[in-house]
């Protein structure tokens, strides 16, 4: 297809939200119709589940870009997916992919979006009858991690696609070499998938008791909200009062996306399930969380964040590329030869089909193909690869600049083409021609001075995110134990308001138990009406921080409710009167057992709890001392 009314209805199909399946746009390079992209590669590997289209740069690509919203261009050799549905809602899912001098990368890169999205579609639901149950092994990773291979017992391997199972979640979160796997294999491309239901919240309860702690992933994140992930596709969304107390704190001051937190899971008297952060002991338990894929590891780990890489600078590399190459005096030559056809006879819109096999829902495998998720190949330019974490927070304002640079660029050096072809027409001197070519070269020193300071810049951001995600993590922790800013003095307050210091205890145990236990469980969990405070317990609270003084209170809830029995991280057990594991318990003239559980974790004199249960039955609260205390 060569005309404007082509590039109007492939505009037309990219706008139409009901479009069932992506479509890939690939451009050839300025001067020529013959594409560095793999157009054939991509026929065999997508045509099934994407059409694909090639546009020549110049004014068919000119037209394209006026129909389509600002920075969604196609030019200069690049290509681009567009996703089915809200197509052009963010950028960021629809990425223009230059060859840079590897075209074979530029393939890899669109066929690996084009799948994602085709997968996003739902069109790897409908199994073509190529595909066959199978049972393997997962034998290891390659590409970057984006590809698991995994040997079948039939004979011959396959391999798992990233952007078919749970992206933007790495393969090494949901598999591991040695695993036994079984998957739907797609014959004709030896492509295996494993993706499964995610569990119903009958089986996340049964997997995780009221109450107890396990790991979930921040997905998204506001001001008052944030929806957590038990499973990469069972989310939950909370609110402030679900992560602190303090009204003035804003959620993502802090949560970052891409976070892993210990999380407490409620079971509402409704049967539905709630997470709640704000209430988290170090002290606690954490419960390994859910296998993404059978009889795979923990999806979610500790202190391991899922942290995407930003890709290498296509816009920037673009730049350089525009105005590096060819040199003018080479374009003023050509143009004299042929510019002039060139610049009169319009591009041309050609569709790429699948051939025979255009029905099938599986797209060939590449034979060799790129990194689906991160490649940071070092590359001539001044920006090199420069991967950094993302945070909730706006891009820099230069990348748009850039796109729109870009364009402007390819722009002019077409319209410098044509003049110089005009100017050799009209017997131009070649003084006017140096002024053409001293005026790019300027304008190309100036793109890459800029580019210099684009890439300290995005260095410096990079740090400043790093910098702000630990930030976020320690202010949220700090949040569990000390207090807001408004009650700073509440339990010195409330102290002073009691004449005995027991009662001020008891009160502070009351209002610690209704904190800690919701009403729905306090009739599971009731706060008995007697019980008998030690003559040196409310003397061992003098000297604590509030901080402290709220773990100390939640424990002595949980030993008085008999919850602590539930509690792996309260570590209760009975004191021995020596330090033999076989020495006899500690027994006090009434019969009375001396018990001992954590009130704090890992922090130098972590506190303990010593209590004595009765012979009938009830508690009486000991004394809180250090962890090499063991007097009774």
């Amino acid at each position: 297809m060569e005309t404007s009314v082509a590039v109007q209805q492939l505009a037309n199909g990219l706008h139409d939200s009901g479009r069932e399946r992506p479509w890939v746009v690939v451009s050839s390079p300025f001067g020529t119709a013959v594409p560095e992209i793999g157009i054939d590669q991509l026929s065999s590997q997508i045509g099934d589940v994407a059409r694909v289209f090639l546009i020549e740069t110049g004014e068919l690509t000119r037209q394209l870009g006026d129909l389509l919203p600002a920075q969604f261009q196609v030019y200069g050799s690049a290509g681009r997916s567009y996703p089915v549905g809200d197509t052009f809602a963010e950028l960021s899912r629809s990425r223009l992919r230059f060859t840079h001098g590897d075209a074979q990368h530029a393939t890899d890169q669109l066929v690996t979006d084009a799948l994602a999205h085709a997968h996003q579609a739902g069109l790897f639901a409908l199994a073509p009858a190529s595909v066959i149950t199978v049972d393997g092994t997962v034998k290891g990773f390659m590409l970057g991690g984006s590809r698991a291979l995994v040997e079948l017992d039939g004979g011959g391997m396959a391999t798992i696609w990233q952007e078919l199972t749970f992206p933007p979640v790495p393969l090494d979160w949901t598999l591991e070499p040695g695993q036994r796997i079984q998957g739907a294999l797609d014959a004709p491309t030896h492509r295996l998938n494993v993706e499964s239901k995610p569990p119903t919240a009958a089986q996340i309860s049964a997997r995780f008791p009221h109450g107890s702690i396990t790991l979930a992933l921040v997905q998204k994140v506001s001001a008052q909200r944030a929806v957590l992930a038990l499973h990469p596709h069972l989310a939950f969304t909370i609110t402030r009062a679900d992560i602190s107390a303090n009204p003035l704190d804003k959620v993502d001051a802090l949560l970052s996306e891409g976070d892993v937190v210990a999380a407490r899971v409620i079971h509402l008297p409704s049967g539905a399930l709630h997470l709640c952060l704000s209430d988290v002991d170090d002290d606690e338990a954490v419960l390994p969380s859910l296998c993404a894929v059978r009889n795979g590891p923990p999806w979610l780990k500790e202190n391991r964040p899922l942290l995407p890489l930003v890709e290498e600078n296509d816009d920037a590399a673009a730049v350089v590329e525009l105005v590096g190459t060819p040199s003018l005096a080479h374009a003023s030559t050509v143009g004299a030869a042929a510019g002039a056809d060139s610049a009169a006879t319009p591009g041309h819109v050609a569709v790429a089909t699948a051939g025979p096999t255009a029905d099938r829902l599986h797209p060939r495998p590449t034979p060799a193909p790129g990194p689906g998720r991160v490649r940071a190949a070092a590359r001539p330019s001044t920006m090199g690869a420069i991967p950094f974490r993302v945070s909730p927070m706006p891009p820099p304002a230069p990348h748009s600049a850039l796109q729109s640079t870009q364009l402007s660029l390819a722009e002019a050096k077409a319209r410098i083409v044509r003049l110089e072809t005009q100017l050799v027409e009209a017997g131009a001197t070649d003084s006017d021609l140096a002024k053409l070519r001293e005026q790019a070269r300027s304008a190309q020193m100036q793109l890459r001075d800029a580019l210099v300071e684009l890439a300290t810049l995005r260095h410096t951001v990079a740090e400043l995110r790093d910098d702000q995600r630990t930030q976020r993590r320690m202010l949220r922790e700090s949040r569990r134990t000390a207090p807001t800013p408004a009650a700073v003095s509440e339990y010195e307050s409330r102290r002073a308001a009691w004449e005995e210091p027991s009662g001020w205890v008891r009160h502070e145990i009351l209002l610690a138990w209704v904190d800690r236990v919701p009403e729905s469980d306090r009739a599971e969990w009731p706060l008995p009406h007697s019980y008998v405070l030690g003559d040196r317990f409310a003397e061992s609270l003098t000297g604590l921080d509030d901080g402290q003084l709220a773990k100390a209170f939640k424990a002595s809830v949980d030993v008085l409710t008999g919850r602590v029995k539930t509690l792996k991280g309260r570590h209760l057990h009975a004191l021995r009167q020596g330090a033999g594991p076989a020495d006899p318990h500690l027994l006090r003239w009434d019969g009375a057992r001396c018990m001992r559980v954590s009130i704090e974790q890992n922090t130098p004199a972590a506190r303990r709890m010593h209590f004595w249960q009765l012979p009938d039955g009830g508690i009486e609260l000991g004394r809180i001392v250090t962890h090499d205390d063991m007097e009774a």
